[in-house]
């Protein structure tokens, strides 16, 4: 009895340790300013099996010197194999990022574009709406009593007095989209500024960790 409840424990921890051991695949990204090899064995010798460009998503598999890593390219595939553990990082490289933000910046200021062309489009279609139906409302005054033609004008102010209404909630609606449009590119700009002075800092706070080991070795 008294050897097998220490079994059974060892049992128990084994089969509560191992799922959370396998589960734990972390995410990991390439840091390099250039591309990195993926390489078929944990040295520079072996082949490459694979070109990574600056910030690829890799799935970490084991670590030490070269890190064991998963990667899927573009076309589906998946390509297992290893990369030096110091090209690897948590995040995508500062660049990488600042460059993906551009680029959505520049998506959000075209769209900003259209939306301010098709803007000025529906407010010159509501001046010549206006314009028609102050001369309908001028012609139905003047046609108001025993005119032939009351109705057809009757119904020519109607349906210019409907389009002005469905122009000014057209107008009021990209007013509105200019605005969000105007507001997310101000939080896209904040959001990379703050991501920049994050990655500093950590930057900074890393080198000093790192001259610190360095100086407490010396004196070993």
């Amino acid at each position: 009895m008294k050897r097998i409840l220490p079994c059974f424990i060892a049992v128990l921890l084994l089969i509560t340790i191992l799922p959370f051991q396998t589960s734990r695949a972390a995410s990991m990204y390439t840091t390099d300013s250039q591309d990195v090899n993926l390489r078929s064995g944990p040295s520079a010798q072996n082949r490459a099996i694979a070109t990574l460009p600056p910030g690829t998503p890799l799935e970490l598999v084991k670590t030490t010197d070269w890190a064991q890593v998963k990667y899927t390219d573009p076309s589906g595939e998946v390509k297992q194999g290893f990369v030096l553990s110091r090209l690897l990082g948590p995040s995508p490289p500062e660049s990488t990022r600042v460059r993906e933000l551009a680029s959505e910046n520049t998506f959000l200021k075209e769209q900003l574009a259209a939306a301010e062309k098709e803007k000025a489009a529906l407010l010159n279609k509501e001046k010549d709406l206006s314009d028609k139906l102050a001369k309908l409302e001028k012609a139905h005054e003047e046609l108001r009593s025993g005119s032939t033609n009351y109705l057809k004008l009757k119904s020519e102010y109607d349906a210019a007095k409907s389009g002005l209404a469905t122009a000014q909630e057209n107008i009021q609606s990209l007013i509105q989209e200019n605005e969000n449009l105007k507001l997310s590119q101000r939080i896209q700009w904040f959001a990379s500024g703050a991501a920049v002075l994050l990655v500093g800092w950590f930057l900074g706070w890393m080198s000093g960790r790192i001259k610190k080991k360095r100086r407490s070795s010396y004196f070993f």
